[in-house]
């Protein structure tokens, strides 16, 4: 499905009351993981064009748009994810909202990502988890509508592509643990399995949450051990009268 499809299925989806709830609890899950940085820049991708986060001490916010928007910021910034108009080593951090989840070409756009974060820069990424209620739910939806018109790709799949991308996953958070039902009294008795699960912490939240961070190697410099090389000379010897002759 093409991109723009996409952001228009999500953003009907997110004003309704499911899609409202789960935004919530997005927002300040990653408010809170926004608050311990500091840096000049930081970067959000996500479907919807009215996302913003406040609670950082970031100087410059950017928004990224596949397209340009009625509505949309003043920060925006209209570029493909494949190809950031943002210099190498540049972004303090950086915001995924559902990004990966609804690109062609996922492990390509977080290479992209990667480039352009600093050294010790921070990725937080928000997906669709494939082993939860919504993935089971997915398995049985048209995938034309949202949010099953997403990928789903797995968290433990995604650190493999952070490893590769010279990223280090920090930790990884799973929320919202009711089922995807859109009446919110069916929501309130079926309750009680989700608190179950997320008592037990088991890593079944509709929605993960995953902190890395760019690790660059460190070279130190080797002064080279320079030894007097060692000739051995043999004994010269004096020839004797008959070896003259």
């Amino acid at each position: 499905m093409l991109d723009n499809q996409s952001r228009q299925l999500f953003q009907d989806w997110y004003d309704t009351e499911l899609g409202q709830r789960l935004l919530n609890e997005e927002h300040d899950f990653v408010e809170r993981e926004l608050d311990n940085m500091v840096g000049y820049y930081l970067v959000q991708q996500s479907p919807l064009k009215q996302l913003s986060f406040h609670n950082h001490r970031m100087r410059e916010n950017i928004c990224l748009s596949p397209v340009l928007e009625l509505g949309a910021s003043q920060s925006t910034v209209v570029a493909n994810m494949s190809e950031l108009p943002l210099e190498s080593d540049g972004i303090d951090a950086i915001v995924l909202h559902h990004t990966l989840d609804l690109s062609k070409n996922p492990h390509r756009d977080l290479h992209e990502v990667a480039r352009t974060l600093l050294p010790s820069g921070k990725l937080i990424i928000i997906g669709f988890n494939p082993f939860s209620f919504w993935g089971i739910r997915r398995a049985f939806s048209k995938r034309m509508r949202a949010p099953w018109a997403a990928s789903f790709i797995s968290h433990r799949r995604l650190d493999d592509w952070l490893k590769v991308a010279g990223l280090t996953l920090e930790k990884v958070e799973f929320i919202d643990y009711d089922m995807p039902l859109k009446s919110s009294k069916w929501r309130q008795r079926m309750g009680w399995l989700g608190n179950s699960l997320k008592a037990l912490k088991l890593p079944m939240g509709s929605v993960y949450i995953m902190t890395a961070t760019k690790q660059t190697r460190r070279y130190i410099p080797l002064k080279p051990r320079w030894k007097a090389t060692k000739v051995r000379v043999p004994p010269l010897t004096k020839p004797t009268i008959k070896e003259i002759k």
